[in-house]
């Protein structure tokens, strides 16, 4: 096959994660089509394996996207509360720094709180 691929007679396609793969078109345009032998028996007992498998692996993706979701959650209520209290620090410096750009009134204006 790699022979064929390097010739040019047998194309590929990118799959997940930029993995080579053959398309099956391609195979039956190559190959012809395929011809199973006449001793050859399929038992249910390997598609069932291979079903088990296959849920057994999806199980797991599930679980770790749910696990992902969890820590992004996380994240972002980590974020929110490092913003709010950005905010709260921001208030407290414009009115500290609003307190110190006043002037404070006369002597004689007793009256008026600085």
């Amino acid at each position: 096959m790699h022979r064929l691929i390097k010739a040019g007679d047998l194309s590929t396609c990118s799959g997940e994660r930029n993995a080579k793969m053959v398309d099956t078109s391609e195979l039956l345009r190559v190959f012809g089509p395929f011809e199973q032998l006449k001793g050859e028996h399929h038992s249910g007992q390997v598609s069932e394996q291979r079903d088990t498998a296959s849920a057994d692996q999806s199980e797991q993706v599930i679980r770790h996207l749910k696990q992902e979701i969890e820590h992004l959650n996380t994240l972002l209520l980590s974020k929110d509360s490092h913003i709010d209290s950005l905010k709260q620090a921001m208030l407290l410096l414009e009115n500290h720094q609003a307190k110190l750009t006043e002037s404070p009134a006369p002597w004689w204006k007793f009256w008026k709180k600085s």
